[in-house]
């Protein structure tokens, strides 16, 4: 896991390029790369323009413990001691999972996953042979 204080444009840079190196290194996509870069950039940026203070994880993960890694995760903690300032919609459509939560004492912290190959979501339920 790396760590990225953020107070500064070039931390945002460090941070967008280290997301890249990262996501190149799983095995994602260029696309996918350049996903995860601009996501990163973004959350860096806005947390330099609305926050007095932060810091952002990059680290990558697995679906399955000892698994080798088939993902990206993205923390960012705004430390500022109010409610949320950062809208995120946009994050939705480019992130496969998104976590929003606020803690008094911590602030907001901000979590988005990125897989490799997108984890099966199910919509309706399964049913047995013969079930409806």
């Amino acid at each position: 896991m790396e760590m990225f204080h953020i107070q500064e444009k070039s931390d945002a840079i460090l941070a967008r390029q280290r997301g890249r190196e990262l996501a190149k290194t799983i095995g994602f996509s260029l696309v996918d790369q350049t996903v995860i870069a601009y996501t990163v950039s973004e959350l860096a940026l806005k947390l330099i323009a609305i926050a007095a203070k932060g810091h952002m994880t990059i680290r990558p993960v697995s679906l399955f413990k000892g698994d080798q890694a088939s993902g990206i995760e993205v923390r960012l903690f705004d430390h500022f001691k109010g409610p949320s300032r950062i809208h995120l919609q946009w994050t939705e459509k480019m992130t496969d999972s998104f976590e929003l939560s606020y803690d008094q004492a911590r602030g907001t912290m901000i979590a988005f996953h990125k897989w490799v190959h997108a984890p099966l979501r199910v919509h309706i339920p399964i049913c047995a042979a013969g079930e409806e």
